[in-house]
């Protein structure tokens, strides 16, 4: 009697490996996403770092910059392994978001104190955002046994992490004891 499980089999492999394929690709563009979000950060704080008035908070954001820079060095770093072009791909979400940040910030554009209070929260969303991002491909470099990958953007998850809990929420209750009347730690 023929092997009557081998077609099944067969289609069930075919089935693993499609779905595979489908994973890493939506890998790759997540990375692709992530790698247009370290770039635009990167444009718009040129833009606005002579705008700074705080001299605390000028050294934050530059030291945020610096982060960015490893950041973007470190999936360039993961194209390579994978042998992937390195090149950005337009993130909606992300865009989103800068953009409803750069709304706000113009709100406040002759208002230095609320503009820069804006620019701090505008910091959080994109840190917090990078956070879950980075996160999420870390889990998904592991399912794709991609551990250097994954050892690589946790490590981006980290220093975001520590980005936040030492400099902007320490800087935003600064900032809002010291400008916002009324306002109490």
């Amino acid at each position: 009697m023929p092997n009557s499980h081998h077609p099944l089999q067969s289609a069930k492999k075919d089935e693993y490996s499609h779905s595979r394929s489908l994973l890493d690709n939506f890998f790759i563009n997540s990375l692709r996403e992530m790698y247009f979000a370290e770039t635009a950060i990167a444009e718009e704080f040129a833009l606005i770092k002579d705008k700074i008035v705080s001299l605390k908070l000028r050294e934050i954001l530059k030291t945020h910059y610096e982060i960015h820079l490893k950041h973007k060095a470190r999936l360039e770093k993961i194209f390579q392994q994978r042998n992937e072009c390195i090149k950005s791909k337009t993130c909606p979400t992300f865009n989103a978001l800068l953009t409803e940040g750069k709304n706000h910030l113009s709100v406040f554009s002759d208002d230095i104190v609320n503009w820069e209070i804006a620019l701090i929260l505008l910091s959080q969303k994109l840190a917090h955002y990078k956070i879950a991002s980075y996160g999420g491909l870390a889990h998904l470099a592991i399912n794709l046994n991609y551990y250097k990958a994954a050892t690589l953007l946790a490590i981006s998850v980290q220093e975001e992490e520590e980005y936040v809990s030492k400099n902007l929420d320490d800087i935003i209750s600064t900032f809002l004891a010291s400008h916002v009347e009324g306002y109490k730690n």
